[in-house]
């Protein structure tokens, strides 16, 4: 379903000292410790209002996010506005890829490649992040999962169509225990994982439904064209989708011809792409003519529109997340009563063969069955080490063709950025922002938000991967290693009160709070400058290091090696501001001549003269153009 919420803001911001404290419990109690070193100078909750967009598929997970937020993670105090436009995962990877929109975070449910999260990086929009022109907007973008749910097939079964004529093996009934003791009250259709591939593959063999079931051929409502809908935009869900069709054939192009083109995940096979007469001219996948490829979509964004193209298109199947199929008007959820069950979402069969509910209940396809994404027992491949955690690559993580659960289940991922003010700028304004950016995804990955997925159908996150995604939005901050609510702009903590004058206060110690104004690049040479504001003396260091794939192994797989970029070491005298200049490493460089960007992690270390040291990583693409190749 695509649109945007808000939460219901439950007054203005007040005086928030006497709750402190009891705030500060209520997070303990949600499973996330307070934050220990952040540079915020606005309080937890009292920040500003901001919108994520993305994943239709997340909609109803941020429904569930934000309800949770001003209640529980902020213990009733009146609370910032959080908006959610569910717009679809390219909407949602575009969001954080330009610096001119209004969203915060964005939301996907096709984890970004590495290309992608460049892109995000250095601000270029869909353009290679060598195009960048303006170095000074860089940031680094976390990619953070937030819930997980499954991706059920839709089925429009043709009208009068006689479904008991099915064989058993390719239906699922219900058998119910009423008075009249009448069975097979719900009875749906189910296909085996060739019989799917092949339809949306669109097989000569398997154009009709009864050239796919032959039982079905003497009843004359059945002799029907199988029409596929899909989703209009570019989407996470059609990823996911297509995802599975790859785990049954690999051959035919499902996560390269059909997902890395012009259109992403908007093209599908035997389908033309183009001007849709009934969508006012604009691009779409599909037509309305049957003859032509038997596919088509509505003419909005977002899984909704989906579903009710399905509904309102007699013989056709397609796809969506449980949640919207449930919620959507009509509900493809069955009134095991009805007189009318031939609308609804069904089975498909895992990584071992068997058939296997969307749902954790076997009649959670019911109007009055259980909710909850069968997708708690998901093996998810494909997840970056540990240590790279939201900063790895998720680009290969998948949760279709598990051996246990539903066959297609998948994450759904926050795009948060490490520190806004690299990518926005440091004004109070967006401070404000910030803090609110780093609350609410506290609050998403608290034990009660996850907890409270389920009953919505979606799944909690595992451990690992929540403690992951934790660990992540730990590091996200403000102008990191600079300010504090506790010291002045220079750094001092402030008096409180003149202590006696014979019992003189202890020196305080130096501080060590410093601050990073600038970053900027020199694509001719491949090196950087970054500008650190210190508060007094001491040594700083700073280390660089890139993560690059290493030569495949015996094994023929490629593995990610760490690489050092560079190293300065400066003395500083006294305060000021001091530009560093990394230069690029021999193996960097022959990576920048190789790639023309390499993304760097930055490691910054200040140690104030008879003070202790305070470390903060932050990161930058370095580039180099075709000259100083």
């Amino acid at each position: 379903m695509s649109g945007s919420f808000s939460a219901p803001r439950w007054g203005s911001s007040a005086v928030r000292a006497g709750v402190l404290a009891l705030v500060l419990m209520a997070l303990a109690a949600c499973g996330l410790a307070p934050r220990a070193s952040a540079a915020f100078t606005t309080a937890e909750c009292d920040g500003a209002d901001i919108t994520g967009r993305g994943a239709s598929f997340a909609r109803d997970a941020h429904n569930v996010f934000i309800n949770n937020f001003e209640p529980v993670f902020c213990g009733g105090i009146p609370s910032p506005t959080i908006t959610y436009e569910a717009l679809g995962s390219g909407a949602g990877r575009l969001a954080v890829k330009v610096r001119n929109d209004v969203p915060r975070f964005g939301m996907t449910d096709e984890p970004p490649t590495p290309a992608e999260i460049a892109q995000m990086d250095a601000g270029t929009g869909n353009e290679p992040a060598e195009n960048d022109a303006n170095p000074n907007d860089n940031g680094l973008i976390h990619v953070v999962p937030a819930a997980v749910g499954a991706v059920p097939p839709l089925v429009n079964f043709p009208d009068n169509c006689d479904v008991s004529l099915l064989p058993e093996a390719s239906r699922t009934a219900e058998q119910n225990n009423d008075a009249d003791a009448t069975p097979d009250d719900v009875m749906r259709v189910r296909f085996t994982k060739q019989q799917f591939e092949e339809i949306w593959e669109k097989d000569s063999a398997a154009d009709s439904w009864h050239e796919v079931f032959p039982a079905l051929a003497p009843d004359a409502d059945c002799q029907k064209p199988i029409i596929r809908v899909v989703r209009f935009d570019d989407s996470g869900t059609s990823f996911t989708f297509k995802d599975y069709l790859n785990s049954i054939d690999g051959g035919e192009g499902w996560l390269t011809t059909y997902v890395a083109g012009a259109n992403k995940t908007r093209e599908w096979p035997g389908a033309v792409f183009g001007a849709r007469a009934d969508c006012g001219g604009a691009n779409g996948p599909g037509s309305q003519e049957d003859a032509v490829d038997q596919l088509t979509s509505g003419c909005s964004n977002g899984n909704g529109a989906l579903v009710a193209k399905l509904v309102a298109t007699d013989g056709s199947i397609g796809y969506s997340d449980v949640s919207t199929a449930r919620s959507n008007s009509p509900s493809l959820a069955i009134t095991p009563e009805g007189n009318d069950n031939d609308t609804y979402w069904t089975q498909v069969q895992n990584g071992s063969g068997t058939f296997t509910e969307p749902t954790s209940s076997a009649n959670g396809f019911r109007t009055d069955g259980p909710k909850g994404a069968n997708c708690s027992t998901t093996t998810f491949t494909g997840i970056p080490a540990a240590e790279d955690g939201t900063l790895g690559d998720w680009s290969k993580t998948s949760g279709v063709n598990s051996p246990a659960g539903f066959g297609i289940c998948t994450l759904t991922y926050g795009l948060v950025f490490d520190d806004n003010a690299d990518v926005w700028g440091g004004s109070v304004a967006e401070e404000a922002k910030a803090r609110t950016v780093v609350d609410y995804w506290e609050n998403v990955l608290s034990t009660p938000a996850q907890a409270a997925l389920f009953p919505n159908d979606y799944a909690p996150l595992p451990a690992a991967i929540l403690s992951m995604s934790r660990a992540g939005i730990a590091e996200v901050d403000w102008e990191k290693g600079e300010g504090n609510p506790d010291s002045d702009p220079h750094g001092d903590p402030k008096p409180e009160g003149n202590p006696p004058a014979n019992n003189p206060a202890p020196p305080s110690p130096p501080s060590n709070l410093f601050s990073l104004p600038r970053k900027s690049i020199s694509s001719a040479t491949g090196g950087a400058t970054i500008s650190v504001k210190l508060p007094g003396a001491g040594k700083l260091e700073m280390v660089g290091t890139a993560k690059v794939r290493a030569p495949a192994g015996k094994a023929g797989q490629s593995k990610q090696k760490t690489i050092k970029v560079g190293k300065v070491t400066l003395n500083a005298s006294k305060a000021g501001t001091y530009n560093l200049t990394l230069k690029p490493s021999a193996a960097a460089m022959a990576q920048l001549r190789k790639k023309g960007a390499l993304r760097v992690s930055l490691k910054l270390t200040f140690t104030p003269t008879g003070g202790s040291p305070k470390t903060t990583i932050t990161g930058l693409t370095l580039k180099l153009s075709k000259k100083g190749k």
